[in-house]
């Protein structure tokens, strides 16, 4: 169902400040609590920065069709910005029906890589994202032969997907691909990583995934990850086994003194999980008054990563590059 909108989430600047509509799945069970940590991002960004929009809250539960209905009426209700919907479902639905005529800042990405209707942006914490851009990184550094171990996960198999398609598209070759579980012959696995001549392991997994399938890696070949295998929190015991797995996380949780973070209030009631998206919530809010203004060809500093718009209304974000040291995911480069 489809929660009144309205709620405040900072004060509107004086005289008829244009309107941003936040619009999140919090009264949906399975996000409500990620679509709280946005909004609080958000607010955070806005009282930072100085806001020069009056901002709304829609709140929606998850079901696409209402999301749409809470959409059509914060563009009669004169937004002149709207970021949301969070769910991809939501997003993919919105990407297909709707033509905006105002500003719009999607937290996810649509299914299938649709093209997505001028003025309609996507923005979001994507582990395919971050997949590709391991395969770039890693042919950059000259390698070309990769091996993919990967959970039975539908997850899993999206990012070994989104990996792979890059590094064929670059001229890399994978020679072996291998699931994993916890009912799987680990021991097997490892007896034919040891032997392999790959230049590089594709680990596609959550933390979980990672914790346990990391003591059978092979560690004479350099481990990737996307960041899904950081908890957050440092864990020198429950994550021994991850150190030297390279992985690429934002700023905000792996360069807390970076002058673009420290800026911002840190919420340390707030779950270690759920930081990444009050991070998200933060950059979406710093974008939002950009596309209002009708800045699109923008670049942005921002706490998830450095920040660009791409063509095709993608806007990308590039997170830092980082490794496993002692528990934790620190910088790879001071």
């Amino acid at each position: 169902m489809c929660g009144a909108a309205g709620d405040t989430a900072s004060e509107p600047a004086r005289g008829i400040a244009p309107l941003l509509s936040l619009i999140l799945p919090l009264e949906s069970p399975d996000f409500a609590a990620p679509a709280s940590a946005v909004a609080a991002g958000c607010r955070s960004a806005l009282q930072v920065d100085g806001n020069p929009l009056s901002v709304e809250l829609s709140r929606t539960d998850a079901a696409p069709a209402n999301v749409i209905a809470a959409y059509r009426a914060a563009i009669e209700r004169g937004a002149a910005v709207i970021v949301g919907p969070m769910t991809r479902d939501s997003v993919t639905a919105l990407a297909h029906q709707v033509k905006p005529s105002a500003p719009t800042l999607a937290l996810n990405i649509p299914e299938g890589d649709a093209v997505l209707p001028p003025g309609f942006f996507s923005f979001g914490l994507s582990a395919e994202a971050e997949a590709r851009l391991i395969a770039r990184s890693a042919a950059e550094a000259g390698l070309r032969s990769a091996v993919v171990v990967q959970a039975r996960s539908a997850l899993a198999r999206r990012m070994s997907q989104a990996f792979a398609d890059e590094w064929f598209a670059l001229g890399g070759s994978i020679p072996d691909v291998q699931d994993f579980s916890r009912e799987a012959n680990l021991s097997a696995l490892r007896q034919r990583l040891a032997a392999s001549k790959a230049e590089l392991i594709f680990l596609s997994g959550d933390a979980a995934d990672a914790r346990l399938v990391a003591p059978y890696l092979a560690r004479h070949i350099p481990i990737y990850a996307v960041s899904l295998v950081h908890t957050g929190r440092p864990d020198p015991l429950a994550s021994a086994d991850l150190e030297g797995i390279r992985l690429f996380e934002m700023p905000w949780l792996v360069q807390p003194d970076h002058p673009a973070v420290m800026v911002y209030p840190r919420p340390e009631s707030l779950a270690d999980e759920l930081q990444r998206f009050y991070a998200l919530g933060i950059d979406a809010c710093r974008l939002a008054p950009l596309l209002a203004a009708h800045r699109e060809a923008l670049e942005l500093d921002g706490v998830t990563g450095r920040i660009r718009m791409r063509a095709g209304g993608r806007i990308e974000r590039e997170p830092v590059a980082s490794v496993f040291r002692d528990g934790s995911a620190v910088p790879d480069r001071p």
